[in-house]
């Protein structure tokens, strides 16, 4: 179902209040580090009940309490959201309600709507260190981010929605509640729930997904059933969004894949790895970041490779990319991403003599009369050492050669010259001078 917006407000108005124990969040009672005091407090029955309140106004249901349905009777919790019954005669917590093998993986194009945005305040109230990292996140940020505008407002299409609006309706222009959510807590971990499913149910009515505890002794209680599938401790938990072919691919094989990466992943050296063993470092404790790092992250990104380079003439220079800290090719992910290599003769005050600059990339053609592109080269670094032969010409001779390693996000080719494009942002890998 579609909230309204009054309806949504009492929604998430009545979580808050009943998270903050029946008085309102706000400013006044916010920790040091910013957040709201609402995610700081234990959890209650009474903030259950706000929570069932809230579900049963939406809904049209008598509310919890005197003259209610949550009379003492177990019989009178039927129909009532399982997770919301916590605190209610008869309930209990941290059931374990799926085991492995039978999970349903995260997916694009939930559309579930302003009932995920009320889903993911409940996994934000409780996870407040999580959710400080995610809120920092480009998952966080997947609808909003800058460049993604921009490509989007040159495609607006509902297969690039799908992705980084999950919660919307692909076909139809996302709330800004709904758009603003990015991919939430429950778009990895709420999935068990079929269509309309979790509008239904609201805050608390589906199972949360988890990777199999790995700590000492039991896992802690929850207010909700957890699943924990080893699947999600994998790969499989990032392929829904982070490989898929081109929305008008006809055939199979890579080439007709706009993103590779669980594939490229598949046939690394660390492939028994997980995507989360370096995009989720974990930390201290055990628990693994929700910042997921990523190619933002300067250092982050040098580290996929090491570089080196010799002069091999007076008028010629190879570089060496070895794969170092990378689980797939690099650079991965979106299709025009690629590495600039490059080489200058350097004459006085820095002058360029003479040049050369290749890029590492998949190397796509248009289809003549077609939509979409055809890949017809791919000299990324994979498994192996790539070596990287640029001839600056007759100025090298006699000077310093510099050379550079960046990489580089290309908001749109601009055509074949693939020196005319658009670079929407840049990290030099490595760089360095080569004496005469």
């Amino acid at each position: 179902m579609r909230y309204t917006g009054q309806a949504l407000a009492v929604v998430v108005g009545a979580f808050l209040a009943g998270a903050c124990g029946g008085g309102a969040a706000g400013p006044a009672g916010s920790p040091a580090d910013g957040s709201p005091a609402w995610m700081h407090r234990a959890i209650t029955p009474q903030m259950m009940r706000s929570n069932y309140d809230a579900w049963a106004y939406v809904h049209g249901v008598a509310p919890y309490g005197p003259g209610g349905v949550g009379n003492g009777a177990v019989a009178t919790r039927v129909g009532v959201p399982p997770a919301l019954q916590v605190g209610m005669p008869g309930a209990g917590i941290g059931t374990v309600v799926g085991v492995e093998g039978g999970a349903t993986m995260p997916t694009p194009a939930r559309a579930r709507l302003e009932a995920a945005v009320v889903v993911n305040l409940s996994c934000e109230r409780c996870h407040a260190d999580v959710a400080q990292e995610w809120r920092g996140s480009l998952h966080h940020a997947a609808n909003t981010e800058p460049a993604y505008r921009r490509a989007f407002a040159i495609e607006p299409l509902p297969f690039c929605r799908s992705c980084h609006a999950p919660e919307a309706v692909p076909t139809e222009v996302e709330s800004s509640l709904v758009g603003g959510l990015g991919v939430g807590c429950v778009t990895c971990h709420v999935t068990g729930d079929g269509a309309g499913e979790l509008a239904r149910n609201a805050a608390f009515g589906v199972a949360v997904l988890a990777a199999p505890w790995r700590g000492a002794g039991k896992p802690p209680d929850a207010p909700h059933g957890v699943v924990r599938e080893a699947r999600f401790g994998g790969a499989e938990a990032c392929a829904g969004c982070h490989e898929f072919a081109f929305p008008t691919a006809r055939g199979g094989g890579v080439e007709s894949l706009m993103q590779s990466t669980i594939t490229e992943h598949r046939a690394s050296a660390a492939a028994g790895q997980s995507c989360a063993s370096c995009h989720m470092p974990a930390g201290k404790t055990g628990r693994r970041s929700h910042g997921f790092v990523g190619s933002r992250d300067e250092a982050f990104v040098r580290s996929a490779v090491t570089v080196t380079a010799r002069r091999m003439s007076a008028t010629r220079v190879a570089v060496t990319l070895t794969p170092a800290n990378s689980g797939h090719a690099f650079p991965t992910g979106d299709l025009f991403r690629r590495l600039s290599v490059s080489a200058e003769a350097l004459g006085p005050d820095e002058m360029v003599m003479g040049e050369q600059e290749r890029f590492l990339t998949r190397h796509f053609v248009l289809r003549p009369g077609q939509i979409g592109r055809r890949l017809v080269a791919d000299d990324r670094v994979h498994g192996e050492a790539v070596v990287v032969e640029l001839e600056v010409g007759p100025g090298g001779v006699g000077r310093t050669i510099g050379w550079q390693v960046a990489y580089q996000r290309v908001a749109h080719p601009n055509g074949v010259d693939e020196r005319t494009a658009t670079i929407e942002g840049e990290v030099r890998v490595a760089s360095g001078r080569l004496p005469p």
